[in-house]
């Protein structure tokens, strides 16, 4: 496992010096802000034998940590960016990640398509959209009782609060918020669990989540 983890700090280093994946460009950089970051989440959630959907998974954190260290979770990873989804999937297999799987593409249309939509135990995002975008986002993927675990920072407590509730609108109930640190930065996971079916009408098409924010 360990030398899978040197494996992904070499490639991605490797790939980020010809395709800009990320701002992180030094190995302890990417073991802490990336890797760790990224692992911090199995601390409170068992991603073992789960259908993961990562969206917005970029560069592919938490795609390829939780695949290292969740063998038995299958994950895709889901961005609108071609060329990173072909980085991801190429680095998934030169490491032996068999439980990895790629799609490039718009998360509007994916979560409109009966083939993926309420269909995973988990939806993951780190860094990718303000919190009503995010549920908009995630939660149509998820079946119930499956649940949306948000990377964040601090200032979500701030967005819970103007969006007091508004998962419920989406068939979501915030479940619990954990606080952890990562170095001397804040770090704080939502989960939020899905209790009944979201509305056929979310998330919107058109970039509208992002236009046009719920409220």
């Amino acid at each position: 496992m360990q030398n899978q983890y040197d494996q992904l700090v070499e490639l991605f280093l490797d790939w980020n010096s010809k395709i800009n994946l990320s701002a992180i460009r030094d190995e302890a950089g990417v073991r802490e802000k990336h890797i760790v970051d990224s692992l911090l989440a199995t601390e409170f959630i068992d991603f073992e034998d789960k259908r993961v959907l990562d969206i917005g998974a970029g560069g592919g954190f938490p795609t390829l940590p939780l695949a290292i260290e969740c063998p038995t979770a299958q994950i895709t990873a889901l961005d609108s960016v071609g060329k990173k989804m072909k980085v991801v999937q190429s680095i998934a297999d030169k490491i032996g990640l068999e439980n990895v799987r790629t799609m490039h593409g718009r998360i509007e249309d994916f979560a409109q398509n009966k083939n993926y939509r309420e269909k995973y135990d988990i939806v993951t995002a780190r860094a990718l959209a303000p919190w009503p975008v995010l549920l908009e986002y995630a939660l149509p993927f998820l079946r119930i009782g499956g649940v949306f675990v948000a990377y964040q920072g601090p200032q979500i407590k701030e967005d819970l609060k103007k969006y007091k509730n508004l998962e419920q609108k989406l068939g979501g109930k915030l479940l619990t918020i954990h606080e952890t640190k990562l170095s001397e930065a804040e770090r704080i996971f939502v989960v939020v669990k899905k209790i009944k079916p979201t509305a056929k009408m979310f998330p919107r098409p058109n970039n509208l989540p992002r236009i046009k924010p719920l409220s």
